[in-house]
């Protein structure tokens, strides 16, 4: 039988933001361009290489709607 481990941290932040699809990142990016002192965390279930807008190849698409900061050279 598998051992079953509670494994438990805390981390103090202003804004959580739960979940790195399409929308996560933005929100994350957002509350940190709206108070750069604020301690913005974003929590994703799984490594960024198997979850999430990155792991579906979207990463241009949250590049693309940031308008004046990515250009299709960066």
């Amino acid at each position: 039988m598998d051992e079953i481990h509670d494994a438990t941290s805390e981390i103090a932040c202003d804004v959580l933001v739960i979940g790195g699809g399409t929308a996560g990142p933005m929100a994350a990016l957002k509350a940190k361009l709206r108070n750069p002192k604020a301690r913005v965390v974003l929590l994703e279930k799984a490594n960024v290489k198997r979850s999430g807008a990155i792991a579906m190849g979207m990463d241009g698409l949250n590049n693309a709607v940031i308008p004046g900061y990515a250009t299709p050279e960066r």
